[in-house]
């Protein structure tokens, strides 16, 4: 138990999976190896196969660091959401839009959605992106339900689908980056179209 706390334990561990999620940005998921993660991590191969003895996991590990939780909303926007629900579904949106802006998360995004066909491991990531997307989203869609802007039996995960869709669509199919004005009006058209 000692072992865990040790705070260069720690500090070995965070650099080994920060160069791992900086390969896979720079090189897919092919990139991360032992090897190459000790070589920019500058620690031992044997203390990158102590924390991860498969490649695997070593990999998801650098998956699951490029896919932090969204950040909550403000607590004075959470706390206005109950009369107009937008401005907090526009703040989710516009946190998954800045992540997805961003070159490391398109990195992770593309790994996690090509494995996710093969591997359980992958799977459960995608699984754990929907959810995070969904579960930031579930208060400000309850109020948008209770106050009548979005129509009763629209659930988070509705919500994100024609949210988010449109957002995945624009940044990795068309290639454009998510602007505020682009987020507004996806929401907008959401907020329309289930009201």
């Amino acid at each position: 138990m000692e072992e865990r706390t040790d705070p260069r334990l720690l500090r070995s561990r965070d650099a080994m999976v920060s160069a791992a999620t900086a390969l896979l940005t720079e090189g897919g998921l092919e990139a991360v190896t032992h090897q190459s993660v000790a070589i920019r991590a500058g620690v031992g191969r044997a203390t990158v196969y102590r924390h991860w003895p498969g490649l695997l996991d070593l990999r998801l590990a650098a998956l699951e660091a490029g896919m932090p939780p969204l950040p909550p909303a403000p607590a004075k926007l959470r706390a206005a959401s109950g009369n107009d629900p937008r401005a907090e579904l526009v703040h989710h949106m516009s946190a998954l839009a800045e992540r997805w802006d961003d070159e490391q998360a398109g990195a992770v995004l593309a790994a996690v959605l090509g494995g996710s066909r093969h591997d359980e491991g992958m799977r459960r990531l995608r699984e754990s992106l929907v959810s995070q997307i969904a579960d930031a989203l579930r208060p400000a869609v309850a109020a948008a339900v209770e106050c009548g802007r979005l129509r009763p039996g629209v659930t988070p995960e509705t919500f994100a689908m024609a949210t988010a869709g449109p957002l995945f669509f624009e940044r990795f199919l068309a290639g454009n980056r998510l602007g505020r004005d682009t987020v507004e009006a996806i929401v907008d058209a959401a907020l329309q179209g289930w009201s």
